[in-house]
């Protein structure tokens, strides 16, 4: 008898350590018991995802929210947390974001001890629609165009023989893919935005001038011929632009309402993970006296707002598809003329020395739309 109750212990224990060690690598599935069903272990990496990042603060404009361990969607069992605006950290129950209040959300999930990254929902009253996508479902092969800069001052002397050099540049190739910025150094037309680009391009010499925000292929000085200044301009450009591109860009925006414009963009790509977006305000037609030029000079392209404190512009989130969007509001007070502006918007991504350059730019009206440009 003690013999037999010997081995029926043995044999318990041996079941039971049998069932621990099993029960390594992976979660089971949601609505099992562990307690009496092991479950089916779950593969992959643990996420949150959203179905947009822009909403807009109406309560009726929404995102879906979903937590997925690889192709398994366990949102139900998961627990999500969103940290609203205002800094409180809440339990978020269902799928559905909405919300009327402006401001950043900032979603996250936990399931089996792991915890997601964060995913941000940005929500904004009164964003601009962008336009109709022609092409919703590709995110590639999108018309390259090369942002281009002027580095000048109205104290420089050699400045105008830039101006001039891009004048016969623009008459030689009137579609050509170049879009140009004046960067203003020292005189009243300069300000934070160029200051910033000067900087991050260490410009020293005036005039210069870069293309793409690549340090490596500018152009310091000025030549007194004005079509070899033009040729030299449409070197730099065409090499640019034969690298091609990796970003679409899609823009719309309001009418300045006070001193601020608000600019919706979307960015699209699929093979970019790390994009950051500048828009830009430019204007035309400031008249001031050029050293070397006219006392009554007039000045285009002028560089005089932007939406980051960075040259290369902030970072966007982007979803698993590639696609991200955000909405700029910025302060245009610096301005002259605003019937005299146009925003400049562009991508940029780090290159092989981990710095970042444009790769693509597109230009729109204030109160218009830009959509994306496929080849």
């Amino acid at each position: 008898m003690k013999a037999y109750i010997f081995k029926t212990l043995a044999a318990c224990f041996l079941m039971a350590f049998t069932a621990c060690s099993g029960s390594d690598g992976g979660d089971a599935l949601p609505g099992t018991d562990p307690d009496t069903d092991p479950g089916t272990e779950i593969e992959g990496d643990l996420s949150l995802s959203v179905s947009g990042t822009v909403i807009e603060a109406n309560g009726t404009d929404a995102v879906t929210i979903a937590v997925m361990k690889g192709k398994t969607d366990i949102t139900s069992s998961s627990k999500v947390y969103v940290v609203s605006p205002s800094g409180s950290t809440e339990s978020f129950q269902g799928t559905s974001f909405s919300t009327t209040t402006e401001g950043d959300y900032i979603f996250y999930a936990y399931y089996g001890g792991e915890k997601t990254e964060d995913v941000t929902v940005r929500a904004f009253k009164d964003i601009p629609a962008l336009p109709a996508d022609s092409k919703p479902d590709q995110s590639t092969d999108f018309v390259k165009r090369v942002l281009t800069i002027q580095h000048t001052g109205t104290w420089c002397q050699n400045c105008p023989y830039m101006k001039k050099g891009i004048e016969v540049y623009l008459q030689k190739n009137p579609d050509n893919c170049a879009v140009f910025v004046a960067s203003h150094n020292g005189d009243t037309m300069a300000g934070d935005a160029s200051n910033a680009v000067n900087s991050y391009l260490t410009v020293s010499s005036y005039p210069s001038l870069s293309v793409d925000l690549n340090a490596s292929n500018m152009i310091q000085g000025a030549l007194n011929d004005a079509d070899l200044q033009a040729e030299q301009i449409a070197a730099r450009i065409n090499d640019a632009e034969s690298n091609g591109c990796k970003t679409g860009i899609s823009v719309a925006a309001t009418e300045p309402e006070g001193k601020i414009v608000t600019v919706n963009v979307k960015v699209k790509s699929a093979n970019v993970s790390n994009c950051r977006v500048a828009v830009w305000v430019l204007e035309d037609g400031i008249v001031a006296a050029q050293t070397g030029g006219s006392s009554n000079e007039v000045h285009n392209n002028v560089l005089r707002a932007s939406c980051s404190t960075s040259a290369y512009g902030d970072g966007i989130q982007l979803d698993s598809d590639g696609a991200g969007q955000n909405v700029y509001r910025l302060d245009v007070s610096a301005v002259s003329d605003l019937s005299n502006c146009r925003l400049v918007v562009f991508t940029s991504v780090p290159n092989a020395s981990n710095r970042f350059v444009v790769d693509n730019v597109v230009t729109c009206s204030l109160g218009g739309q830009t959509s994306f440009d496929y080849e």
